[in-house]
């Protein structure tokens, strides 16, 4: 069974060599990239002849249209800051040669300030390996992979998703007005959501385990919400 890498790309070249050393394993690599003004397009031809462009109209959109271009059985589907661990390439290798299921769920580990975070929600899993008939849904943000027959694979994919806290600033005012603008009617009171987020964070998940960097990133989540929220509340 052959299995093929699905990249979308915007303005990554801080981080897209490191992601495409770490999947030289899978027989091709296919980036999609939305009109980079960097270096990215540059850095991922040094790895990879199946680069194309397309517009970007939403993620779930975008990573269909990089998982059409693969030619393979199989689908990996990584973001441009994420590098998959050594010991989970072999655990990919040996499921898609011997599966009795469509997809896997593979644990995503964030990174943050320079720390694999093990605590506070730092670790989600996801569906991102599974065969090339199945598709994304195609949401503007959180798009996913959607199938019952499923299971879980060892091993990690490590999430470097911030430069640096004013890079984390960044995203978050961004994504905090996505985010409001699909909820403009929730009525969720934003000082409740940052509490909640912040008990179920430190109490319920032991971000302070993590030491500094767990507790600041479980606390600028906290933030996230209420900025969210506070957003919802803005356009209601």
């Amino acid at each position: 069974m052959s299995l093929g890498c699905a990249i979308i790309t915007y303005n990554e070249e801080d981080s897209l060599e490191r992601t495409l050393k770490s999947v030289q394993f899978c027989d091709q690599i296919v980036v999609v990239d939305s009109y980079s003004t960097d270096n990215t397009v540059d850095i991922a031809k040094k790895y990879t002849d199946k680069v194309f462009f397309n517009k970007f109209l939403n993620y779930g959109t975008q990573k269909n249209f990089a998982i059409e271009k693969l030619s393979t059985d199989w689908v990996l589907s990584i973001d441009a800051d994420e590098v998959v661990e050594e010991y989970l390439k072999g655990q990919i290798l040996n499921a898609t040669e011997n599966s009795l299921f469509d997809g896997y769920y593979i644990k995503i580990q964030l990174v943050f300030l320079g720390k694999a975070l093990r605590f506070g929600g730092a670790q989600n899993w996801h569906l991102r390996l599974f065969k090339k008939n199945l598709k994304f849904t195609e949401s503007f943000v959180h798009e996913k992979v959607l199938s019952k027959n499923t299971s879980y694979l060892k091993g990690k994919i490590l999430h470097y998703s911030y430069k640096n806290l004013s890079d984390y600033i960044e995203k978050l005012n961004k994504y905090t007005t996505i985010s409001a603008s699909l909820k403009k009617n929730n009525k969720a009171h934003p000082f409740l959501r940052f509490n909640f987020e912040l008990f179920k964070r430190f109490i319920l998940r032991g971000a302070f385990f993590d030491g500094y960097e767990g507790a600041l990133y479980a606390l600028l989540s906290s933030f996230y919400q209420l900025v969210k929220y506070a957003k919802v509340k803005e356009l209601r």
